[in-house]
């Protein structure tokens, strides 16, 4: 029996986190068992569950001051740097999730020990730090990200990306690497319509009469929550709203949204389907995305979507027919759209039908994964 390549999946996030990378992470490990020995090198964030299908984990100690975006950043210790480069030079490729200290720093030893080394995109870096920084020191931190960043990619072997104009948007900032195209997918039996949203509703303790706008991820500057909220705010309906926020992040922004009547703050929850069956309506308000896999698994459950016209939405929603867009930065122009769709039931029946139509069409995870693992086999 031929034996299995030894594949480190490196990721700067990992549970109780569940954003898009965590999900994805689930998703490859789950199909490429069979194919890698894996393992993992990830942050310790307190709970050290092991996914089925890896062999080993290797936890890094994170920075108790330095956090951006809620996540704590690499505590750079002799320590720390030790099991780097020990999980490294056990692998015989490195798979990077990015975009932090510790996918960063492994992409340096894996170049540094000659490791096969693959960047899978989900995140822009100079993007998700734009709003973390002073706006006086806005342009050196931001550069200086962009540069570090392009010399990562550009120690790379291959660089994968969710969508095609993010090739050429890596290509203009003179990144360099050979990139390659595997969409995001969806597992579209988990995540489907219901036909009994006023049970789900109750389970989570919503009253069913209610109006439930949600939306799922990180709350966090980048996501522009408070946009949505402001929104919220401003609504005229005389029908009762509900607010339903599926995430975590940073106390004093979680508590600011908990401090808005009606609303619903969950943290993060592994029964993410339950909560999207429960809402009428999901808006993705964030400045900054690459796919927004949080977006794909609302289509799929059958619900009518308002988001910003940012990464990868921009392609797959097309206006009026399985989506609505608004800018970014305008709750007033938020507000009129989630009227427009509160006050339609056709409109969002038919939202929600074609939205779900295009996930079920577009977006598998078996055709992403299959061609990421192509990658990782073929040098």
């Amino acid at each position: 029996m031929a034996k299995k390549p030894k594949l480190l999946i490196v990721a700067d996030t990992y549970y109780p986190k569940v954003d898009g990378t965590m999900k994805f992470m689930e998703e490859f490990i789950k199909r490429s068992a069979d194919e890698f020995d894996i393992s993992l090198l990830v942050p310790d964030f307190g709970i050290k569950t092991k996914i089925p299908g890896v062999k080993e984990i290797t936890f890094i100690q994170p920075s108790k001051i330095l956090k951006v975006s809620g996540y704590p950043n690499l505590k750079l210790s002799f320590k720390n740097i030790k099991k780097i480069r020990s999980a490294i030079q056990n692998a015989d490729t490195v798979f990077i999730q990015g975009p932090a200290l510790i996918s960063y720093l492994s992409i340096y030893y894996s170049s540094k020990f000659e490791k096969r080394t693959i960047f899978y995109v989900h995140t822009i870096a100079w993007e998700l730090f734009a709003k973390f920084f002073p706006k006086i020191f806005n342009w050196f931190f931001l550069n200086t990200i962009k540069r570090l960043s392009v010399m990562m990619y550009n120690r790379c072997d291959t660089i994968i990306v969710p969508y095609h104009e993010l090739q050429t948007e890596l290509e203009t900032a003179q990144v360099t690497t050979h990139t390659t195209v595997a969409k995001l997918g969806v597992d579209i039996i988990r995540f489907s319509p219901t036909t009994e949203k006023r049970a789900y509703k109750e389970k989570i303790g919503i009253d069913p009469k209610h109006f439930v706008i949600g939306y799922v991820g990180r709350i966090s500057k980048e996501k522009n929550v408070t946009v949505l909220i402001n929104a919220c705010k401003q609504l005229s309906s005389e029908k009762p709203i509900h607010l339903l926020l599926v995430g975590d992040g940073p106390k004093n922004q979680t508590n600011q949204c908990k401090s808005h009547h009606g609303c619903t703050v969950t943290g993060f929850v592994d029964n993410v389907p339950d909560y999207l069956k429960a809402m009428d309506l999901f808006v993705m308000p964030s400045s900054t995305e690459t796919t927004s896999l949080a977006t794909l698994e609302a289509m799929a459950t059958g619900l009518p979507v308002i988001a910003s016209k940012v990464g990868f939405i921009k392609n797959y929603i097309v206006k009026d027919y399985n989506g609505v867009f608004f800018a970014k930065e305008s709750p007033a122009m938020l507000t009129q759209k989630i009227e427009k769709i509160m006050n339609n039931y056709k409109l969002r029946e038919t939202l929600g039908l074609n939205a779900r139509k295009t996930i079920a069409y577009s977006f598998s995870w078996e055709r992403s994964i299959t061609k990421i693992k192509k990658v990782l086999l073929n040098p």
